[in-house]
């Protein structure tokens, strides 16, 4: 006899480490098996993007010279008829500052299309408009197709033609 163990204590042991390697082992053979199934991460395939010129804003859009100190005055602005077709387009109107002070004005009208897309630009500059004072307003751009809407806008500050 061997203590508290009884009779078979040590074949009980072997019995034990037995069963402990073969857990150990099974945990090993598991966990190797999953080693080639781990997954890395997908390489991208290349896609072709397809756009729509007709829907692209045109890269030879005239730049407006920058307005010093700007603020705006659309609603002294007057424009006629703004045809949307593609081609060169012209609008006219008149500018009548309500300021009370002379400024300089930049007259801007944006052809686009119904998302916002600027299709053709335009713009005008009236420099030392007195208070009161109207300037006539003629403003023409080259259209791109796919426009729907003019967009206009003033803003007043200090401007170096």
């Amino acid at each position: 006899m061997s203590g508290a163990c009884g009779p078979f204590g040590s074949k009980n042991k072997e019995i034990m480490n037995l069963k402990h390697l073969s857990g150990v082992a099974l945990a090993m053979a598991l966990a190797a098996s999953f080693v080639g199934c781990t997954s890395t991460s997908p390489t991208p395939t290349p896609t072709m993007v397809s756009v729509d010129p007709s829907r692209v804003s045109p890269t030879d859009l005239p730049t407006p010279p920058a307005v010093k100190d700007a603020q705006g005055d659309i609603k002294d602005l007057t424009l006629g008829e703004c045809k949307t077709e593609a081609g060169e387009q012209t609008v006219t109107g008149t500018l009548t500052s309500s300021l009370t002070t002379t400024e300089d004005f930049l007259i801007t009208v944006s052809w686009t299309t119904a998302s916002g897309d600027v299709m053709g630009r335009g713009y005008q500059v009236v420099q030392n408009l007195k208070p009161g004072a109207t300037a006539d307003v003629s403003i023409t751009a080259t259209v791109s197709g796919g426009a729907t809407q003019c967009v206009k806008g003033v803003e007043y500050g200090s401007i170096k033609a």
